[in-house]
């Protein structure tokens, strides 16, 4: 095995300055620090982290606590997001899944101190109030699609009003101006937001949102809710004055509308415009046509999130941050102007 003696004998400098270039210290000159660095790529010398970490009472590991969002189809880019940004950094991921229990949680903070992870993230599903207890956790930490009732924690989330905007937009530029709309259930955060959005784009336009084609998607006790999304657009659709668009709460709300539409013989976009939200590519790519949506930008989230901690030392003694992220408009073809 290479040692750090090794790397400094081949370098022809002394041990302690090939510390230095290990941990970054600025006290080395650009170009003793790229003569260490080409020994240590041509040794392939790996750093004792686990010195390091009796050093520093810290480490190059990065702790993400999540609800179901590791086991979760597409709220997994997270994930993703967080794991990118930390490969470019050299840094490790240590990934802790909770499935909602709260006592797991406790034991996983536990984890994080005894292996003196250097930071950590919070991320959940959707996008919601967390009540995060880090259990004497003091290094930095981010919360991602979620936030603290208390605003103690910089959070990255995604800006829901504004895409709620961009989807109503999208259609009244189009010549929309009865637009339907199949919701999210109540309860979520998000629903509110976007309605605030998409109201905000109507009076933009100098039209009237009519409430009356505004249809719950989901109903019942959250978060163990009733889906009917297709019943609540049969609804829409057998209007005499029936709307000429429709903006779904999320993609998946966004297939049941085209099974409605076929339902009443209606094609989309010939008949229907439909706009979702999510751009889950199990349902947005493969609908025929292709739906177009508004993105939610769960990987650049991810990499937000690593981006912050890496200008903190701890969560302590600074005023929290709330950094909302675009949620970008992806055309295809669901959308057709009217005639």
């Amino acid at each position: 095995m290479v040692t750090l003696r090794d790397v400094a004998r081949s370098a022809g400098v002394s041990p302690k300055t090939v510390s230095r270039v290990v941990n970054d210290d600025p006290a080395v000159t650009p170009e003793t620090r790229e003569l260490v660095r080409k020994e240590i790529e041509r040794l392939n010398y790996v750093p004792n982290l686990a010195a390091r970490m009796m050093r520093t009472a810290t480490s190059e590991v990065v702790g993400l606590m999540t609800d179901v969002v590791a086991t979760t189809p597409y709220s997994v880019e997270i994930v993703r997001g967080v794991q990118s940004a930390l490969r470019k950094e050299g840094r490790t991921l240590l990934i802790a899944n909770t499935e909602g229990d709260r006592q797991i949680e406790a034991g996983y903070w536990r984890t994080f101190r005894s292996h003196k992870v250097g930071a950590a993230i919070v991320a959940t599903m959707f996008h919601r109030e967390y009540d995060v207890s880090p259990e004497g956790f003091d290094k930095p930490l981010v919360m991602v699609n979620c936030f603290a009732a208390d605003n103690r924690f910089d959070t990255v989330l995604p800006d829901d009003e504004e895409g709620g905007y961009t989807q109503a937009k999208h259609l009244l530029q189009l010549g929309h101006r009865r637009i339907g709309v199949v919701s999210l259930h109540e309860a979520i955060r998000a629903t509110g937001l976007r309605h605030r959005g998409m109201l905000r784009a109507f009076a933009e336009a100098g039209a009237n949102f009519d409430e009356s084609l505004l249809e719950r998607g989901a109903v019942g006790p959250f978060p163990d809710e009733t889906f009917v999304a297709y019943e609540a657009a049969k609804r829409l659709l057998s209007r005499p004055d029936r709307p000429t668009a429709i903006i779904c709460g999320n993609d998946m709300l966004a297939v049941q509308i085209y099974a409605a539409a076929s339902e009443h013989g209606l094609t989309v976009p010939d008949d229907l415009s439909v706009i979702g939200f999510d751009d889950l590519p199990i349902f947005s790519a493969i609908l025929r046509p292709r739906l177009t949506t508004v993105a939610l930008p769960y990987f650049r989230m991810g990499e937000m999130a690593v981006d912050l901690i890496a200008g903190m030392k701890s969560f302590a003694g600074r005023p929290a941050k709330q950094h909302l992220v675009e949620c970008p408009l992806v055309v295809r073809e669901s959308c057709r102007p009217l005639a």
